[in-house]
């Protein structure tokens, strides 16, 4: 490809984009970070989720060169051609403070024209696949670079997008259930906000399968079947020898879908937490999806497992792989996080089910000095049962706030 025509493709797409930034109700994320000196960085997460707006917050005043390499024009690109893009970008800019690469994943090798121009600019690179945060990454950007993980809005960000203030007041909170509601059937896709929902989803999640899954990973096509099936079997343990039997695969093909769909960002399994870390690889593991508004799309869950789902987001978000779950035969714990917290899950109407309490307390027996948590619709307060305290909170308060109360060190949301 000529340096012209990519200059005429460069200027089409800032265009583009900055029709969009004139059109759209923009929010601050929930990093609160700005590029400062020259590096790589790197911003993964599922597609449509806000990425190339999350690198407008962060390069706030700076002159930008940006490439979005998921323009079917670019579909062609070499490695050896990259350079041109620099080229052209000095042609058209009269100054260059930041360079962005939007899914520069799709040209293979693309590694190490990073590596070379982030000595010279900060470099920002964004993509819809988790391999962008990988230990094999590391290996090709040797020495520093920052990551961030962008996920659909999360219930303060849906608010704050929406003018929402936060009131505890008795009409406040029930303004915060009520919308609270909203956001778990419409999820927190930020497109969800201007087209029809439910078409928007459908196409959404076929869009992650065919481009994220099935084009990168080279899987066959009846990966749809499984991701399906795991939409239907959310918050439950699934093991590869029953998918195994189900769909007529081998161990290793399970697991490789199991990976293509987690680095797609679609969905996200949980370990079983034992005593012996080893095990945790080979116990069947809960899975989860990346927005509850796709499964709603699709299937419409009973209130507790969307309420389930997106606890398990939140923490994640806090926690990331330190969120585990727990089940021995007489006890099951919703989630677990590592030396931290016991936390069960329910949607309370006519009160909380004994086997929450048990289940805290039976665990609590075996492990020491975790604190018991129940997240609930609208309870709160504490319980004392069999000796041992457990706090009882509200799903939005448990969403709007950044941290457990008490908790003095952890991961901001």
């Amino acid at each position: 490809m000529e340096v012209e025509e990519i200059k005429r493709i460069l200027l089409d797409q800032e265009s583009f984009l900055n029709d969009k930034l004139r059109k759209e109700r923009i929010i601050t994320r929930h990093y609160n970070y700005s590029i400062t000196y020259n590096n790589a960085y790197l911003i993964t997460g599922p597609r449509r989720a806000g990425k190339s707006i999350f690198t407008v917050q962060l390069t706030k005043g700076k002159e930008i060169l940006r490439v979005d390499f998921d323009d079917e024009r670019l579909s062609g690109i070499k490695a050896n051609e990259l350079n041109k893009f620099l080229e052209a970008g000095y042609q058209i800019k009269k100054k260059i403070e930041v360079i962005i690469l939007d899914e520069i994943q799709n040209v293979k090798g693309w590694e190490l024209f990073v590596s070379r121009i982030r000595e010279i600019y900060p470099v920002i690179v964004t993509g819809s696949n988790a391999r962008l945060m990988s230990s094999e990454m590391a290996t090709y950007l040797t020495g520093r670079h920052m990551d961030f993980l962008v996920f659909p809005f999360s219930f303060k960000e849906y608010l704050r997008y929406k003018d929402v203030k936060v009131e505890e007041t008795t009409r406040g909170i029930a303004r915060l259930k009520e919308e609270l509601r909203n956001y778990l059937q419409q999820g927190g896709f930020p497109e969800t906000f201007k087209f029809d929902k439910n078409e928007y989803l459908r196409n959404l999640y076929s869009d992650i399968i065919t481009r994220d899954v099935i084009i990168r990973c080279k899987t066959r096509k009846d990966v749809k079947g499984l991701a399906d099936f795991l939409l239907e079997n959310i918050g439950k343990e699934v093991s590869t020898r029953r998918v195994g039997n189900a769909f007529n695969l081998s161990h290793q093909s399970v697991e490789n879908y199991f990976y293509c769909l987690s680095n797609a960002y679609l969905f996200l399994f949980v370990k079983r937490f034992t005593g012996k870390s080893l095990e945790r690889y080979t116990l069947p593991r809960k899975v989860y999806v990346i927005d509850t508004g796709l499964f709603n799309t699709y299937k419409r869950l009973q209130m507790g497992k969307m309420i389930e789902n997106l606890v398990f987001l939140e923490l994640y978000k806090r926690y990331g792989q330190e969120v585990y779950y727990y089940s021995n035969g007489n006890a099951e714990v919703d989630f677990i996080i590592k030396d931290k917290f016991a936390i069960q899950v329910t949607y309370d109407e006519g009160g909380i089910d004994d086997r929450e309490y048990k289940g805290l307390v039976r665990f609590s027996e075996r492990f020491k000095d975790y604190k018991l948590i129940i997240i609930t619709w609208d309870r709160e307060g504490k319980e004392i049962r069999n000796g041992k305290e457990i706090t009882l909170i509200p799903l939005w308060k448990f969403l709007v706030k950044e941290r457990f109360a008490g908790e003095m060190i952890g991961k901001e949301s």
